[in-house]
């Protein structure tokens, strides 16, 4: 198996992973109620402030499950961007079907994911990464309050977006690649 054909793992992971993390340091596509919550909360997880809200046990565990996660997604994605740019150093020639199919790979994934229900997702999600049920709030909480289920219905709306968007600008580059290396002077 050639090396670069790791890509049409990586890059498909990657696109989505980095889209997950740009978006939770992203708080303009979302209008809160508590901006304050917010802003210590995102700054929590980049260690930048210690939180400053009564938080009840529950959620003061679970957010410290998230910053967690947060720092994992971080560690992945860079060195998922790593090993995408040392596969593309040492594999240049004829990269472009990779581009191509992993763009196309990556939109697969999304259009499966979008057919099943949020809901569905939504727990799958919490039950695969928390060890725990600290993350099954009561309404009351801070938590709940500033972050209701229409905060993540929209943040998984915004990330399947973005995340096509950018498996298109892949395909794109690849299809651009593919058209000037088939047509530049001498090829044929």
């Amino acid at each position: 198996m050639k090396v670069k054909y790791l890509l049409l793992f990586f890059i498909p992971l990657f696109i989505i992973l980095l889209n997950l993390n740009l978006l939770i340091f992203n708080d303009n596509f979302y209008k809160f109620d508590n901006k304050d919550v917010n802003k210590n909360l995102l700054n929590y997880f980049k260690d930048k402030e210690d939180l400053k809200f009564n938080y009840t046990e529950r959620e003061l565990i679970h957010l410290h499950n998230v910053k967690n996660l947060v720092r994992m997604l971080d560690i992945i994605v860079y060195a998922l961007a790593f090993f995408i740019l040392l596969i593309l150093i040492f594999n240049k020639k004829d990269i472009f079907d990779v581009l191509m199919i992993s763009g196309a790979i990556t939109i697969a994934i999304t259009l499966i994911l979008v057919f099943f229900s949020f809901d569905l997702l939504f727990t799958k999600f919490h039950e695969a990464l928390f060890l725990n049920d600290y993350w099954l709030l009561d309404e009351g909480t801070l938590l709940i309050k500033t972050y209701p289920i229409e905060f993540f219905t929209g943040f998984f709306k915004r990330l399947i977006l973005n995340i096509m968007i950018s498996s298109l600008i892949l395909i794109i580059i690849g299809v651009v690649k593919y058209v000037y290396t088939q047509h530049k002077p001498g090829s044929g």
